[in-house]
Order: structure tokens, then sequence, then C-alpha cells
């Protein structure tokens, strides 16, 4: 009940079923935080087979069964109420956190804005006891028959706070967050079996080998698995351990970086720069390697306490983590350490299969072309960077010397839809008087705008986005026209991916076949690509698609975006339209302004992006005083 309030009393002590809920703010955010907690339970409670399962993204019912300790009646009870909990006993427990939950609001909090039930039995029990919970309220008791170990079901989650509820995202993208955070379990702590089902269908499973690269395997894929290497580094205060990419294997995004300090999945900025520090000069620019990093320091050095979702930690000596992560890395890289091997139990395939590392000798030979593409990368980005200051101040320029009565000749870019659009409309504007006839190109500017002039002036072309408004013209006429083109391959390949990336290829089988890839399934997250676009090489088709997945998963779980049904397209002709600083030659030039000119619209890609800039003959007379 709400404490009374006087005429002159501002300040009151909240009942605590509304204090339930504003904690169940900061510990629920989404479906996904609710697994964590229940999971983290589960193996504070030593369990080693977790099994969860999910309906629709987690709305309607998350039930995690596990085979721990299980509670008695009295702990099951406690275990509803604030800041109860079996972790710590005082607040110096505190300065050396051994367990994954210990704030004791996490049960509490989620029964608050969910119907929850609960069925545990502890090993000294005859028999279990099983509770129902609404909204914070237990409204049954009894005992039961059961094994040991603890099943919570959560459903309807968010029931009585319909504002929070209707920030939820898509089933799909919920089941998302879900199954990447299952996948960090599994990999931090591979001696325990985890099984993910949603609807009904096992999506993951991760036996309990004890074999960390199993675990990597059954979450990342073979693929990735075969080619990282593996790290184990130690100082006397930090002990490094994981696997990282070769130079080889790059994202386009972090999305497949990943850290844990002490069993806990972590982010840290001090981690990810040390590994980037590491692959300094390695990589070219935009790519990110694959990493998954164990850290473990004593409790005593880390502060997990900083973050309500227990996200973040704070070292108390962030430079020895930093240095113990480069070293680590690094000695991996330059070592070609020795390569783990992949048991037939792995969970995701059968068979042996041995991750191969380069010898001390190959390094050199390696790691030098990288170097070279590396600074000639930096030089060219840096030339680049300045040209498109001088650009953006003449743009500037113009406008500011364009009067009020002839703002209205100028036409704003035709953008994507914003409401689906996954970047902001095109802010560029293109001056329609200046004509784009009588075209002749001049040259390439850093290897990357074609510079040429028409009759009305001056136009400066990036040659990227041109090329990917082409492509995307293209792949959607092929579509609308006659149907999608498709090259078979000689020999179809087979790639694995991860349970949220089988998820998204699943939903857009079609558009791939629209896009030129023609992929069927073979296993559980497994696809056989039988065809690729005719544009690509075959050497290239793997990696292009690999990159148009993950932007899709990036777009439609982690940005939270409504992709667009053309996404497919519109990624697919990003990636093999020309990059950035690739040379062209005269014939190349013009036959991309032919076939730019062609496009309906040929000054905005399907991005958004301008494609040209424009100075008139009256704004270049102007700046030479010749007007």
């Amino acid at each position: 009940m709400q404490s009374e309030v006087n005429e002159n009393t501002r300040i009151v002590v909240l009942d605590e079923h509304t204090a339930n809920r504003i904690a169940a703010g900061e510990v629920v955010e989404r479906p996904a935080s609710v697994v964590k907690e229940l999971v983290e339970n589960s193996l504070d409670a030593g369990a080693t087979q977790v099994t969860i399962s999910i309906e629709q993204g987690g709305k309607e019912l998350i039930k995690v069964t596990d085979n721990g300790i299980g509670m008695t009646r009295e702990d099951a009870i406690l275990s509803l109420q604030r800041h109860a909990t079996s972790k710590i006993r005082c607040a110096a427990d505190l300065e050396a956190i051994r367990t994954l939950g210990f704030r004791g609001e996490a049960l509490p909090s989620i029964a608050s804005v969910s119907l929850l039930e609960m069925i545990t039995k502890h090993e000294s029990q005859p028999a279990g006891v099983r509770l129902e919970v609404e909204a914070g309220t237990i409204v049954n008791l009894e005992s039961v028959g059961a094994p040991q170990g603890t099943t919570i079901a959560v459903r309807k989650l968010f029931f009585n706070t319909p504002a929070r509820l209707k920030f939820l995202k898509s089933a799909q993208t919920e089941f998302g967050h879900i199954a990447e955070c299952i996948g960090w379990f599994a990999m931090a702590w591979p001696a325990v079996g985890f099984r993910l089902l949603h609807g009904g269908r096992e999506v993951f499973y991760s036996p309990a080998t004890g074999q960390r690269i199993n675990a990597v395997v059954a979450v990342m894929g073979k693929d990735i698995a075969k080619q990282l290497v593996e790290v184990s580094y130690e100082t006397s205060g930090v002990k490094v351990e994981g696997f990282v990419s070769n130079p080889s294997l790059t994202r386009i995004n972090r999305r497949d970086q990943i850290f844990f300090v002490n069993g806990r999945p972590i982010r840290s900025k001090i981690i990810a720069h040390a590994l980037d520090y590491a692959y300094r000069g390695l990589l070219p620019s935009g790519r990110n390697p694959v990493a998954i990093l164990f850290l473990e320091i004593p409790p005593e050095l880390v502060d997990v306490n900083v973050h309500p979702a227990k996200s973040e930690v704070k070292f108390s000596n962030e430079q020895e983590v930093h240095t113990a992560v480069h070293r680590a890395v690094n000695a991996a890289l330059m070592s070609g350490a020795a390569a783990p091997t992949i048991s037939e139990n792995a969970g995701r395939f059968t068979g042996s299969v041995s991750v191969s590392g380069k010898k001390a000798d190959d390094t050199e030979k390696l790691f030098t072309p990288w170097l070279k593409d590396a600074d000639q990368q930096h030089t060219q980005e840096t030339d680049l960077s300045a040209f498109q200051e001088a650009l953006r101040r003449r743009r500037e320029e113009a406008l500011s010397s364009i009067s009020a009565a002839d703002e209205g000749i100028w036409q704003k870019g035709a953008g994507v839809p914003v409401e689906e659009s996954p970047v902001p409309e095109a802010d560029f504007v293109v001056p329609r008087t200046v004509a784009l006839t009588g075209i002749r190109v001049i040259g390439q500017a850093r290897n990357t705008y074609i510079v040429a002039e028409c009759d009305d002036g001056l136009l400066v072309i990036d040659q990227h986005v041109a090329h990917e408004r082409v492509l995307y013209d293209r792949l959607l006429k092929s579509d609308t026209e006659r149907g999608a083109v498709v090259q078979r391959l000689v020999t179809p390949m087979t790639i694995s991916l991860s349970a949220r990336e089988s998820a998204i290829v699943r939903q857009r089988l079609d558009q791939l076949r629209q896009a030129g890839f023609e992929l069927e399934e073979f296993g559980r997250d497994t696809f056989i690509v039988r065809g690729a676009p005719p544009q690509l090489k075959p050497s290239e088709a793997e990696m292009i698609l690999r990159d148009i997945i993950t932007e899709l998963v990036e777009l439609s779980v982690e940005r939270h975006l409504l992709v667009r049904p053309d996404q497919v397209l519109i990624t697919t002709a990003c990636k093999m339209a020309i990059k950035a600083g690739e040379k062209l030659d005269e014939r190349e030039m013009k036959r991309l302004v032919e076939d730019l000119l062609k496009c309906e619209n040929p000054f905005v890609c399907p991005h958004g992006r301008p494609i040209i800039v424009s100075l008139s003959n009256w704004e270049l007379d102007r700046k030479f005083k010749r007007t």
C-alpha cells in the first residue's frame, strides 16, 4: 500500500509492487534480458544441462529448465522477494563477485511484469514445489512431483506495462537477441549442454563436450571455426584465451567480436581497442576481425556492479588488461598458433575438421602484402577525406550564391521511404540548371571520383555509388521483367551459419534468389549455394554472400530497423559495386557514366547517398571573376 501523504509532503516511499516494476525496467529490457537472468541462475545453481523454450520471440513464453541443485519451498518463496539472493551475504562480498547473478532483483522484477510459474526441487527434498505468480503476487503454492532442478516459465511478458510492450520488436528480431545470448553462454560454458527451441523447433544445440572450439562451431559455424587461430596468454594478473581470425576472415562490423570476463559476456572498449591494435596494418580499411576472447581476472580487480544488466565491467588496472589482450592476440597472429581440433561431437556437424594455422616461417609472406595495402589505404583515406571536405565547402558556396527566387528550381534527391529506410534520406540537392548532356569523361580523381564535363559545367561522380545504382536498377529490372539471372556454380558450395543468421536467410531465400543467389537448406544451419550473380567470380561469391547476410542481421537484429523488402537487392548491389580506391581506365569510366545516365534516378544511390556533384559554368566563371 502506498504511504499516506500529507499536504506538506512531496516525497513518498513507493509500495513494493511499484518499486518492483521500476526495478524491472532496469533488469528486464526485452525477452533476451529475461533469458539471460534465468540462464545465469541455472549456471550458478550448478546446472550441466539447460533447455530454453521460446514462443513468439519470447513475448508469449520463455521457459528455462535446468538440472541444477534446485530450491526448497522456503527458498523458492524467498527468491521472489527483492534483494533476496544466495550469491552474497554482506557488502564485502561485492568486492569479489564469483557468480553471474548477485543482485537478487531478477526473479521479483521478472515476476512483476509477467505471469510466472516456477517448479523446483532441491536435491535434499523428497518432493518439489510449484508456485504461480501474477504481476508479482503469489497466487498458488503447492507440492508436486518433479525431477531435481528448476523450471521457470514466463508468460505474457509486459502484459501489465503496455508502454514497454509496444517497444518490443518483431518476434524474429527478439528471438535473434535470445539466440545470440544463448550462443554467448554456450561458448563461455562449454561443459554445459544448451538446447534452444523456438515454436517447438530445435534451432540450436551445443553438447557439453568441455571443448570451447566445439562450442564455437555450434554457435558460429564450421566455416568460421576453420579460419580461427587459438589464443593463449597469461600474465601475473590476467589470463587471455580464445580464438581470433586470420587476416583473410573479416567482417564489415564488430558483431563477431565477443568478449568474456570471468565467464560473463561483456562490452569493453578497452578490449576492442587492444584487438584493433594487434591487427593494425593487417586488415583493409573498414574490415574487422572475428574474435572470441575469454579473460580471467581476480574478482577483486573487476567491478561487475557498474551496469544494471551487468554487461559492462570496470577494471582496476585498465592498462594491464589492454597490454595483455594486445600481446595475446599479437602472439597468436605472428606465431601461427597451433590449430585446435574440432571433435565430431561439436553439435552442428559430424566429422573431424582441423583448423589450419600458418607456420612461423610463412608469417612474413602472409602479412607483408597486407601491410603494404594497409599503408596505401591509410594514405588514400587521408587524401580522400581532404578532397571530400573541399567538395563540401564548394557545394556550400554554390548553395549560398543562389537567391531565394532560384531555390525553387532545385530538386531534392529522391530517397527511400523514411519509415522503412535503413539510412537517412539523402540531404543532397542537384540543380536542374546543369543539364546532363554532352558529357565527356576527363579523368579519375583519387581513384574514387570520375571527373567529367558537360554542356553546362563540371561533374564529379562517385564511382562506387554510381555503379551501385546501375547494378541495383539491373537487379530490379531483371526481377520484374524476366526473372533473376543466376550463374550456376560448377561445384556447389556449403556455408555454415549461426542460428540467427540462418533465421534471417530462411526469411530472405526468395529475395536472395532475386539477387542472383540460389540457396537451399542442407541441415539446421547449413545451406548449399548452387548459383550466384553472373557479375561475380565464383571465388568472390561466398565473401559477398556473407557480407550481405551480415548486413541483413545488423539491420534487423542489432539496429532494430524495419528492413525494406528490396534490402537484399540494395545490399547485393553495394557489395558487388566498384570500390573507392579502384583504378579505372578510360573505357571503364565511359561505360560506367553511360550506364548511369540510363538509370531513372542517376543522382541518388539506393541507400540515399549522392552520386553526382556539379559545378555550373556560371559558378566556375564567377569564381574566376569572369562574370
